[in-house]
């Protein structure tokens, strides 16, 4: 009996702990995101031009603890350890909810899922989403990182989304149409036959971490005429699966986008900068 209440009183503890740290990262990040609102756009955009490539280097870190029996609260822990070195803020924290900083995706997991103590299988695609800012900018990149022992048909699903990323940014040019990156995205897809998934997609970054235009991974069913504008930095994605279309959202909380076949999948991005002659990718594309 006694046992069983020091068990009970150490879980409690550790929930209490836990509901203290989301309160204060999520009422944290709220106050940061408004005043990055504030600040000139100018300065914001040195500050991405800064920040993107160091998250880069970040999840580059994490490639080493992908492998079989590695998980995704371990990666969590180690990226919010270094947030903190940096003087960065765990920004998903409290977005629309969110309990946890960076979400860990398995597999037929497309993405935004809890991360868990769960060992990774042998054969794995594993999704790390960083969303963090500094006090003058927001930073995100996605990228899917494969176990050692991962299938020949996952490694090339996760190589035509690179190839699909960088057939997207390749479009990136002040004056042309942002549909085009989508559009670019589709057709290595399509040459591939892999399906792209629908409900989850880029935008551009400045004041707001999220704001508009979107930048479609895929063709959109209607002829966007927009155009990019030089200054604008667009995070792109590339989000995609095997088998065939349909993705769900998990309950109770839908935060989890999972496979409607149970089949695998892939998210990357990276954050790009448009440019009159072109563009300027602020993320590196990790290898």
């Amino acid at each position: 009996m006694k046992k069983i209440g020091i068990l009970s009183l150490v879980c409690c503890a550790s929930v209490f702990a836990t509901e203290l740290q989301y309160d204060h990262y999520a009422a944290g990040n709220r106050e940061l995101g408004a005043r990055i609102a504030q600040l000139d756009s100018a300065k914001i955009l040195a500050e991405e031009t800064r920040l993107a490539p160091l998250a880069s280097d970040l999840l580059l870190k994490v490639k080493p603890m992908i492998h079989q029996g590695g998980n995704g609260k371990a990666i969590q822990d180690f990226l919010v350890e270094r947030f903190s070195q940096y003087g960065w803020r765990p920004m998903l924290v409290g977005y629309m909810g969110y309990p946890e900083a960076v979400p860990v995706s398995v597999n037929n997991q497309v993405g935004n899922a809890l991360p868990t103590d769960i060992p990774f299988p042998d054969a794995a695609l594993v999704k790390v989403e960083l969303v963090a800012a500094s006090p003058q900018a927001h930073v995100a990149q996605v990228w899917t990182f494969a176990t050692p022992n991962a299938t020949e048909q996952q490694r090339k699903l996760l190589m035509t989304a690179r190839r699909a990323l960088q057939s997207g940014i390749s479009q990136i040019r002040a004056g042309e149409r942002l549909s085009n990156v989508g559009n670019a995205i589709q057709q290595e897809l399509d040459a591939n036959q892999v399906v792209a998934v629908h409900e989850l997609v880029g935008y551009s970054m400045g004041q707001m971490r999220i704001q508009k235009p979107q930048v479609l991974g895929y063709k959109g069913a209607i002829n966007d005429e927009s155009l990019m504008k030089a200054g604008q930095v667009l995070n792109v994605y590339v989000v995609a699966k095997l088998g065939t279309f349909g993705v769900r959202f998990q309950p109770p909380e839908f935060w989890t986008v999972l496979t409607q076949d149970g089949a695998d999948s892939v998210m990357l991005s990276a954050m790009v900068k448009v440019t009159h002659d072109g563009h300027r990718i602020l993320s590196k594309l990790i290898d």
